[in-house]
C-alpha cells in the first residue's frame, strides 16, 4: 500500500474508533431521555414502513392526553384532516431504514398490537435510542475525518471525542430524536468539504449536500447555506455550480413536501420571530434581547461556558481564525455562528423549552470543536493552558455524565413552575439543573427492563402460526 493508501486507512480507522466509541457510551446509561419534541421523529418511521403514509393518525394519539407541559400538543398539527409533524421531517425519513425489521415484526402480530401496549412502547423506545445514537456518533466520526483535513491524527482524536463526549452532543442528540443530531451530521460534512480543498468540485458537492441536510433539518440554520453561498461565490466560483446542487434538490424537495401539505414554505414548522413575546399555553412570555445573550452563554441552567467550558478556548480559536483569515472560509463561519447565535438569544424560547442545558447552541458544537485546532500549539506549549483545558473538558464530562445518568430526576424544567412560564429561574445559583439533577438520583435504566421483555417473548408468540380467518 502506497504512502496515501495507508494515510486514507489511517483516517478510516479513526473515524471508526471514534464512531464506536462513542456509540458504546451513548448507550452505556440503558435509557433515553424522552420528549415530546421526538414524538413524531420516534414514530414516523413506523408509519411510513407500516402504513405508506406521512400522517401519523392511530399512532399518536395515545401521546395527545399526557403531553407534557404548557404548549400541550405543538409537536404534531392538523393538515388535510390528519395529523401531521409540526417539524421537519428529514432525521426520521433518514432513520428510517434501521426501522424495517421491527416495524414488519409489528406489523405482523396477530392480534394487532395497540400503539401504547408495553410491547410496543418497548420497540418504538429502543429504536429511538438506536437511532439518535447512531447519528450522534456519525457526526462524531465525520467530524474527526474534517478535522484530519486540517491536523494531525493525536489532535484530531482528541478533539473529535471531547466533541462527542464532553459537550451536549452526549445528552441532547444522542439520547433522543432531537433534530439537533442529524444537522450536526451535516455540519460536520460541510466542514468536511470545505476542508478538503484539494478534491476540488466532489468537495464543493459534499459542503453542499452537508449545508442543504442542515437548514432541510432547522430552517433557522439557513444563514450557514446563505453565508457560504456567498463564500463560494466571492472566493470559489468555480465551484459554485458543485455547491449549489444539492441545496436546489434538497430545498426542491423540502418545499414541494411543505406546500402540499401545508401550503406554505415553512411548512407548519413555528416561526421563529415571535415578537414581542413567546406564546406559552396562553401566556406571552416576555424576555429582553440581552436576557437571551447571556442567558445562552453563562446562565446555571443552560450557559454553554456552564455546561461546556472548554468553548472558552474555542472563542478563542475562532478570534485566531478571524484575525489570520483561517482557511479561507473561517470569517464566513464566524458570521454564520453569530447570526444563528443572534437569532436564538433573540426570538423565540431561547432557553429550548424542556431540556438539559443549552439545545440549540448544540447545532454548532462541530465548528466550536474545530476552533480548538488554531490554539491547539499553544495548548501543548503551555502547562497552565493545558490544565485549563483538561480541567475544563473534564467538568463537562461530568456535566454529560450527570444528564446521561440522571436528568430529568428532579424535574427541575417542571418544578416548582414550568421554566417555560418562569425562564427566569434558568439564572438560580441556587437551584440549577446540574445540581438539582445530581441530588435526584440516578434515573432508572428502563431500556434494560424493554430488552427483558422482548428477550422473553415466546419464539412462537404473535404472528405466527395465526389463522388466516384472525388475520383477517
Amino acid at each position: 500500500m502506497d504512502q496515501k493508501g495507508c494515510r486514507k486507512a489511517s483516517r478510516i480507522r479513526g473515524a471508526l474508533l471514534v464512531f464506536f466509541l462513542s456509540f458504546l457510551i451513548y448507550n452505556s446509561n440503558f435509557r433515553l431521555i424522552r420528549i415530546d419534541d421526538s414524538v413524531p421523529a420516534r414514530l414516523l418511521p413506523f408509519v411510513l414502513i407500516v402504513n405508506h403514509s406521512f400522517n401519523l393518525d392511530g399512532w399518536v394519539d395515545s401521546y395527545l392526553p399526557r403531553a407534557r407541559g404548557p404548549y400541550g400538543t405543538y409537536f404534531v398539527t392538523r393538515s388535510h384532516g390528519h395529523w401531521m409533524s409540526t417539524y421537519p421531517i428529514l432525521t426520521p425519513l433518514v432513520v428510517t431504514p434501521l426501522y424495517v425489521p421491527s416495524a414488519r415484526w409489528l406489523s405482523q402480530q396477530c392480534p394487532p398490537l395497540g400503539k401504547d401496549d408495553v410491547v410496543a412502547t418497548a420497540i418504538i423506545d429502543l429504536m429511538e435510542k438506536l437511532s439518535a445514537s447512531l447519528v450522534a456518533a456519525l457526526s462524531a466520526a465525520v467530524l474527526y475525518l474534517a478535522l484530519r483535513q486540517t491536523a494531525s491524527p493525536g489532535p484530531s482524536l482528541f478533539v473529535a471525542l471531547v466533541y462527542g463526549l464532553a459537550s451536549n452532543t452526549w445528552t441532547i442528540s444522542s439520547q433522543s430524536l432531537w433534530r439537533h443530531g442529524f444537522t450536526q451530521v451535516g455540519f460536520a460534512l460541510l466542514l468536511w468539504g470545505l476542508l478538503r480543498r484539494s478534491a476540488g468540485r466532489s468537495a464543493a458537492f459534499w459542503a453542499g449536500l452537508g449545508a442543504a441536510l442542515a437548514a432541510a433539518n432547522k430552517p433557522a440554520d439557513a444563514a450557514f447555506a446563505a453565508l457560504f453561498l456567498a463564500y463560494f461565490w466571492f472566493r470559489r466560483r468555480d465551484q459554485l455550480a458543485f455547491f449549489c446542487a444539492p441545496l436546489l434538490v434538497v430545498g426542491a424537495l423540502v418545499l414541494a413536501y411543505n406546500l402540499h401539505f401545508f401550503g406554505r414554505l415553512l411548512g407548519a414548522y413555528p416561526n421563529p420571530v415571535s415578537l414581542p413575546g413567546t406564546t406559552t399555553g396562553g401566556h406571552v412570555i416576555r424576555t429582553s434581547f440581552w436576557a437571551g445573550v447571556s442567558g445562552l452563554l453563562l446562565s446555571p441552567s443552560r450557559g454553554l461556558v456552564i455546561f461546556t467550558p472548554w468553548v472558552l478556548l474555542s472563542f478563542w480559536g475562532a478570534a485566531i481564525v478571524w484575525k489570520e483569515k483561517l482557511w479561507g472560509f473561517g470569517r464566513y463561519l464566524v458570521v454564520a455562528m453569530a447570526a444563528v447565535y443572534l437569532l436564538h438569544a433573540r426570538f423565540g424560547t431561547w432557553w429550548g423549552g424542556w431540556a438539559y442545558g443549552p439545545r440549540y447552541l448544540t447545532d454548532v458544537l462541530p465548528f466550536l470543536a474545530l476552533f480548538l485546532i488554531p490554539v491547539w500549539p499553544r495548548i501543548s506549549s503551555s502547562r497552565l493552558l493545558r490544565a485549563g483545558f483538561v480541567l475544563g473538558v473534564a467538568c463537562a464530562l461530568w456535566v454529560q455524565i450527570v444528564g446521561a445518568f440522571y436528568y430529568p430526576r428532579g424535574e427541575w424544567d417542571a418544578k416548582p413552575i414550568s421554566v417555560d412560564l418562569r425562564p427566569d429561574r434558568i439564572w438560580n445559583w441556587s437551584d440549577s439543573q446540574i445540581m438539582r439533577s445530581w441530588t435526584a438520583g440516578r434515573a432508572d435504566p428502563f431500556l434494560l427492563d424493554g430488552l427483558y421483555l422482548l428477550a422473553r417473548l415466546p419464539r412462537n408468540d404473535r404472528g405466527f402460526g395465526c389463522s388466516a380467518e384472525m388475520s383477517r
